[in-house]
């Protein structure tokens, strides 16, 4: 039964290391990517100091005249009017469960049916929430899926054509990464010129529960890998002694 035991603890111990050497290496990347630029290599001059931008009053009254900018921006404005009216409405839908398992994947699927039917359904599993609506189209659409409790992978291309022979559809890989009630958002875009033009938001909730497996790698993911690697190697040292101390009775 000692031996057992000791067995038991180096590979704990084994086991903790692993575990807390790759959070540690996991840690160390994502400070290395979000670590702040080097101070002047965004281009801007550092060398000359600020000076205090100090405000002037004036009893003067000020005219105001159209510039070169106004123009362009109307400019702007009655091309982005052409192009709304140039937009489709289409039926949309989109599928997202009620509810769904911490650290356990589900899909997020969209569709829209330029075809001329009037429902999106039919491109939909029919297992989860499903909600209906239009949305105003252009002929490519970029559809993305978001939420701060929530890891995304897109499953078929986010951005399409819109096709008239069938339904577009989109689907994403989602994983919880917190518990409780979390926001699903799902944004649809026209591209214009490389530039994304918003046209439909849709704000889903999902009720995220845990497992008892679950609120084991959540304890696990919250402790410090610090703490980890230290408690595997009490754990692997204590296996070890125990098991040379076995050897030295017998």
């Amino acid at each position: 039964m000692f031996r057992f035991l000791s067995i038991l603890l180096i590979l704990v111990g084994i086991a903790a290391l692993s575990f807390g050497g790759y959070q540690y290496g996991l840690s160390g990347q994502q400070s290395a990517d979000s670590a702040p630029a080097p101070a002047g290599s965004n281009g801007f001059d550092t060398g000359a100091a600020s000076e205090p931008v100090v405000s002037r009053s004036s009893s003067r009254s000020l005219t105001v005249k159209p510039t070169e900018s106004d123009d362009e921006f109307f400019g702007v404005a009655s091309a982005n009017s052409e192009l709304m009216s140039s937009l489709r409405t289409v039926p949309i839908a989109h599928e997202t469960p009620s509810s769904a398992q911490f650290g356990r994947a589900f899909t997020v699927t969209l569709a829209l049916d330029a075809t001329g039917d009037d429902s999106a359904t039919d491109s939909l599993p029919g297992t989860g929430n499903v909600v209906e609506g239009e949305a105003k189209i252009s002929s490519s659409v970029q559809a993305l899926v978001s939420g701060e409790s929530f890891d995304v992978e897109a499953v078929t291309p986010e951005t399409q054509l819109i096709s008239p022979l069938t339904e577009n559809v989109w689907r994403w890989r989602v994983t919880p990464t917190a518990v409780g009630d979390q926001e699903l958002v799902i944004e649809l875009f026209a591209l214009v010129e490389d530039q994304a033009l918003p046209l439909r938001t849709f704000r889903d909730r999902v009720e995220v529960k845990v497992s008892r497996v679950g609120q084991a790698i959540a304890i696990a993911r919250s402790v410090s890998p610090i703490t980890v690697v230290a408690g595997g190697i009490g754990s692997l040292l204590a296996g070890l002694f125990g098991f040379v101390g076995f050897f030295r009775r017998r």
